[in-house]
């Protein structure tokens, strides 16, 4: 299941998929953020997300159809087609959850050092043992077939020292914009300072996101999209 929806999402720059028992992830949050099981905990979910791989792909569909540059947010557009059209043919039931749906929310980070994706790093960076937190976390599918047998994997850390590396960085970040997390607007406006955090985790660094993708990451400036579509 994981290779078929692979096939779909790799090759559109969604390159990063996760298998994981659902029961795991719900274990861990609260009730709010509960995944559905489609009636067994041991059920198959596949978390998916992206490396920078995702950015030319991306730009080349607003290449070949510049209409979704009209769209509330293209990236979410593109994120919602890619994963629709390779879980359409799956033979078995499914349902997916977007890690942008404010409606139907999901602890992503927390799936992602659950399933053993990423460490949740005291940073609130999710680091990934290759990437470093040169990744984004999308979309979760549960499908109705069995999950990865045992127990959860234990989450490791990628990083010798977060307190030195990233913290101090964190925490100049707090000073400047404050508590940013419920604000895309804060984020936005002090969105160096964040990206500061990032530039300071030592993993990963050859991984980092092209200029271009760093900036619309942070700030959603649909002239950024305009440009390298252009390009």
């Amino acid at each position: 299941m994981v290779k078929r929806i692979g096939a779909g999402c790799v090759p559109a720059g969604l390159d990063l998929l996760q298998p994981f028992q659902v029961g795991w992830y719900n274990a861990a949050v609260e009730a709010a953020y509960c995944l559905p099981d489609l009636g067994q905990p041991a059920h198959l979910g596949v978390l998916i997300g992206n490396t920078r791989a995702l950015w030319a792909p991306f730009v080349g569909a607003l290449r070949r159809d510049p209409s979704r540059l009209d769209s509330t947010e293209p990236l979410d557009a593109y994120v919602i087609t890619t994963v629709t059209e390779a879980l359409r043919s799956l033979p078995l039931r499914w349902q997916v959850r977007w890690a942008h749906d404010t409606q139907a929310p999901v602890a992503m980070q927390r799936l992602a050092h659950v399933s053993g994706l990423a460490h949740l790093a005291p940073s609130h960076l999710s680091v990934h043992r290759v990437h470093g937190p040169w990744i984004a976390l999308r979309a979760v599918v549960v499908v109705d077939v069995a999950g990865p047998p045992g127990p959860a994997p234990a989450p490791r850390n990628p990083c010798a020292d977060c307190e030195h590396d990233c913290m101090a960085a964190y925490r100049r970040a707090l000073t400047v914009a404050g508590d940013v997390a419920a604000s895309h607007a804060a984020l936005s406006e002090h969105w160096t300072e964040w990206l500061a955090v990032r530039d300071a985790c030592p993993t990963g660094r050859s991984h980092r996101y092209t200029d271009d993708q760093v900036r619309y990451h942070y700030t959603k400036d649909r002239a950024v999209l305009r440009a390298a579509v252009r390009s």
